[in-house]
């Protein structure tokens, strides 16, 4: 009995841990090339909103600076990479470095997005949006590109949140009984701004299995699953 039930609970386990990998993304695309007055489009990279988060026994996330550090770095080099590839022109803006302009979207880009993954992608559809994707930072964004003569802006919205091994065998012990204790979870969303007009005119959501920030091969994942589709100034299949 001891030996079936041992058998019984490592199989729930597995099946725990193997449920967060299941990729889930969405992208709503709104133009198919980027365009530019000048030679080649650029874009603003706005410092990643990345957190990494140690989910306790009792369910309580505490932020692992250690692990979000990581992910930031590793993920700075893979879109790096990323960009490079599918022939982006792409600047990056330092988080010690952002105007006061620029704090100020970057928390207006967090509330808009999560805006979108409950009004658009969700099932609290807003009347007003009559089913259409129409959604904006507002024309005063302009300015970033004034700043850094760049014709789109990209925001990363991103949570990771790790099971600890108390929070694991406490799923084990309530899946045993047929209760559900959460082990986790990931999401993110990423939005492509027109800096002219101020429209995201390119958003994608992701949730678990997108990928493993906190090293190099995870990273390069993750980013090519939060960037997955998005518009270039060239053919698309570069990014197939």
């Amino acid at each position: 009995m001891k030996r079936r039930r041992f058998f019984r609970l490592a199989a729930l386990s597995t099946s725990i841990l193997m449920l967060s990998g299941c990729v889930v993304s969405s992208n709503v695309q709104q133009i198919d090339r980027l365009e530019s007055v000048g030679e080649n489009p650029r874009i603003v990279m706005m410092p990643p909103d990345v957190k990494y988060y140690l989910l306790t026994a009792s369910g309580v996330p505490e932020p692992n600076v250690e692990w979000t550090t990581a992910a930031r770095e590793n993920f700075r080099a893979a879109m790096t990479d990323y960009a490079a590839s599918i022939g982006t022109d792409l600047v990056f803006v330092g988080s010690d470095s952002l105007s006061e302009d620029e704090i100020r979207y970057e928390a207006l880009h967090s509330a808009v997005g999560s805006s979108l993954l409950n009004h658009h992608f969700g099932m609290m559809k807003l009347p007003s949006k009559n089913g259409k994707f129409d959604w904006s930072l507002g024309p005063d964004i302009a300015s970033i590109g004034e700043d850094h003569d760049a014709d789109y802006a990209l925001f990363v919205y991103y949570r990771d949140y790790q099971a600890s091994g108390g929070r694991v065998a406490l799923a084990v012990l309530a899946a045993a009984v047929g209760a559900g204790v959460a082990t986790g979870s990931e999401h993110g969303f990423a939005s492509l701004v027109d800096l002219k007009s101020g429209d995201i005119v390119w958003f994608n959501v992701v949730n678990a299995g997108a990928g493993e920030l906190r090293n190099k091969d995870g990273a390069v994942t993750a980013v090519r699953t939060l960037f997955k589709d998005i518009p270039t100034s060239r053919v698309r299949d570069a990014q197939q």
